[in-house]
């Protein structure tokens, strides 16, 4: 994400990771350097390579206008997917692709890459998983820390909003959202530790890099993070959207979420270890069911419908969504809950194609099929 130290507080932006497709329907296990290069010369520095070669990464600049980003992410989709399909390619936005097999997987040739994938070995080879990750920068920067323990209880309902990842190398696994549990094999991953302030973050990191763990703070791939590179907290819990208007809608919660655990700094702050193992509970729940069968709500301490868990975020949001003029985007979420996420649709498609009588190949084939086809912008 392109971004401006000095920009204004709530200024957001987007990172989007898409899979690569061959449009005749056979695997593809490297990305063409042709294809790479065009993506590059249309969008310079906003497009981007990932850790394995069928992966690629788009970055919107830095927004403090819905619509502006809308028109910023629309475009990047566009541009990538005009350019695949003049390379017979296509893209899947998604958290993992139904049918892809992680052996064989090419990483790429970069020095980073290669010390990551040097690190993880098989895991990284593994990590066939796109995100969507929502950059939002805060009024005083150096409250991300805190931000980012206070925010936890939050996570759950947006993994559920954006839950793509029913299938895993060619399985139905009976989640909704898989991607997490795949990516949990990952060192430094889920819920980050409940650090109260800057100060102790910053000996966390600063033993971390002294034990010759971790290079830098970009090595902690936790759901959710201070970015090392922007003056952000970086959400990176939601699955891939397919559907684009559902990334920007659960951007703008997030962001309306700073904003108001910002000016409510007692909101949580007393998080204990039993309360980060609710949430824990609860992110399980939204990657095992999405929103079909409710979160634990901290408050209450009642199991509730995640409807009811938005509505009563929303109310409490209020201000927020009115000051960052941002409601259109979050209504959006309304209409996720009445048609579903990526994951409702794809199982949808798959369930249809076999009492149709196709293959369990075949009816993996429709949903990528569908996939790909929803993941285009006009």
């Amino acid at each position: 994400m392109a971004t401006d130290r000095d920009a204004h507080p709530y200024t957001f932006g987007l990172e989007e990771e898409y899979f690569l497709v061959r449009r005749n329907g056979r695997r593809l296990r490297h990305m063409p350097r042709r294809f790479f290069s065009d993506c590059r010369e249309a969008l310079g520095e906003r497009f981007g390579s990932e850790m394995l070669q069928t992966q690629v990464e788009v970055q919107t600049g830095v927004h403090d206008d819905t619509r502006a980003a809308e028109t910023d992410l629309r475009t990047l989709r566009r541009t990538v997917g005009e350019i695949a399909h003049r390379h017979g390619l296509g893209i899947l936005s998604a958290g993992t692709h139904p049918s892809a097999q992680w052996r064989g997987q090419r990483s790429t040739d970069k020095p980073h890459y290669d010390q990551v994938m040097g690190e993880l070995q098989m895991l990284g080879q593994r990590n066939l998983l796109c995100g969507l990750h929502v950059h939002v920068q805060p009024a005083d920067p150096g409250q991300r820390v805190a931000l980012m323990a206070r925010m936890q209880p939050f996570l759950p309902l947006l993994l559920a909003l954006s839950t793509s990842s029913p299938f895993w190398m060619g399985h139905a696994t009976g989640l909704m959202g898989y991607r997490q549990t795949a990516y949990q094999e990952i060192p430094r991953t889920g819920l980050p530790p409940l650090f109260r302030n800057q100060a102790e973050y910053d000996h966390y990191v600063q033993r971390m890099v002294d034990g010759r763990a971790i290079k830098d703070a970009s090595f902690l791939w936790w759901a959710l993070r201070p970015s090392l590179a922007f003056p952000t907290l970086e959400l990176r819990v939601t699955d891939a959207c397919t559907d684009l208007c559902d990334a920007l809608a659960i951007a703008q919660i997030y962001r309306c979420l700073v904003r108001h655990l910002e000016r409510r700094p007692t909101l949580y702050a007393d998080l204990q270890a039993g309360d980060q193992a609710i949430v824990a509970e609860n992110l399980w729940r939204a990657q095992r069911y999405g929103f079909d069968a409710g979160l634990i709500d901290l408050g209450s301490r009642r199991l509730v419908s995640v409807r009811e868990m938005l509505e009563n975020t929303l109310e409490a949001l209020d201000d927020d969504i009115r000051a960052l003029d941002c409601t259109l985007q979050v209504e959006r979420v309304w209409k996720i809950l009445e048609n579903g996420t990526s994951a409702h649709g794809q199982l949808e498609r798959y369930r249809a194609c076999r009492q149709a009588g196709e293959s369990h190949a075949d009816a993996l084939s429709q949903v990528v099929q569908w996939l790909a086809d929803a993941s285009v912008v006009a």
